[in-house]
């Protein structure tokens, strides 16, 4: 039987909980950082920027130990290369819980036992077989109203090879497409279902807490920190693209999929150890774990995230990648044509 088929166990099947209601979230702790991040990167030993477009690795520093000052700029950092790597972490279960909830209301997710983390394990299997659920990339349960922002997930063991995660930059990957296909995708609403997810819950003995829901989001989405143009673009959650026909929608979806796994330029793949971190912006990345050819029971981890802002598109006040660059290239210009105009003074 496929996972992903209403069966009468599925019909039967009451969810314990109510549906979430939509809620403003604080404000984004980035907001409140050293745009230069000094007290953090003060602490750190080697700073070390794994791609060009996203990862950064910090060394020397363990996160149990961090100030709020220090955490703020954590997360601005998060926010502007999208995900954050540390290895050799000292933090407990506990002390994870509490930097979560410095950042926020900590999210919940639909198939999480614990209230306070889902604890991540290894996982085999074909994921080239029809209907396989979670072999594709995806941000997490981007279904919700306030989908997760900061997610961490801290490895407690890991086998000598494989299980290894990739993330690609959502954010690269907006700016990778032509200037006038970027204008059409923007203002385009993409349909995030919960519908699979659930049904391979309930099929593969899963208790899921709440209902599936479908909820429309921006397809091209503004990061609230960065200002940044985002393709919010979900496989594993998007079924359709609102404004459009089925043949179209069904096309740009297949053509946003092959343009994602042909990013190999615009993602990192971080091999795991015991006790290393990935702290990453749900916002702006998608991810995925990579099965097979390992002891699926030597992998285990511990995930923490929080509810972010519904998300939303603002092109007044959001940019892509290159349209950054190209504004800081001419801001350094007219910086060094302003000195160098300057007449010398005689001290």
């Amino acid at each position: 039987m496929a996972l992903n088929t209403i069966t009468p166990q599925v019909l039967a099947y009451k969810p314990p909980h109510p549906k979430l209601e939509e809620f403003v979230p604080a404000r984004d702790r980035a907001l409140f950082a050293d745009p230069t991040k000094a007290a953090l990167l003060a602490e750190a030993s080697a700073i070390e920027e794994v791609t060009p477009y996203i990862g950064t690795e910090l060394k020397g520093i363990q996160l149990s130990k961090l100030t709020d000052a220090q955490k703020d700029e954590l997360a601005l950092l998060v926010a502007e290369r999208g995900v954050v790597f540390l290895r050799d972490q000292d933090i407990t279960l506990d002390q994870q819980h509490q930097l979560a909830s410095y950042y926020g209301k900590q999210d919940r997710d639909p198939h999480q036992e614990n209230p306070n983390h889902v604890t991540i394990i290894g996982r085999d299997g074909n994921i080239r077989q029809h209907d396989h659920f979670g072999g594709e990339f995806h941000a997490d349960h981007s279904f919700e109203v306030n989908p997760p922002s900061y997610t961490l997930l801290r490895m407690v063991k890991t086998p000598p090879s494989g299980g290894d995660t990739v993330f690609t930059s959502l954010s690269a990957l907006f700016d990778k497409l032509s200037p006038r296909f970027q204008k059409a995708l923007e203002g385009l609403h993409a349909r995030h279902s919960a519908d699979r997810s659930y049904l391979s819950s309930l099929n593969g003995g899963g208790h899921p807490l709440r209902a599936p829901i479908a909820t429309a989001h921006p397809l091209i989405r503004t990061h609230p920190v960065t200002g940044l143009k985002i393709l919010a673009y979900n496989p594993t959650f998007i079924d359709r693209i609102q404004e459009l026909n089925g043949q179209e929608s069904s096309h740009i979806l297949a053509f946003l999929r092959e343009h994602l796994l042909n990013a190999d330029d615009l993602g990192v793949r971080w091999k795991w150890t015991p006790g290393a971190v990935a702290f990453w912006d749900n916002r702006s990345v998608v991810h995925k774990a990579l099965p097979g050819g390992y002891d699926v029971t030597l992998r285990e981890g511990k995930r923490t995230a929080i509810f972010g802002e519904r998300p939303f598109f603002d092109p007044d006040k959001s940019e892509s990648l290159s349209q950054r660059t190209e504004r800081l290239n001419a801001g350094k210009k007219d910086t060094a044509t302003h000195v160098s105009s300057e007449p010398e003074l005689n001290n």
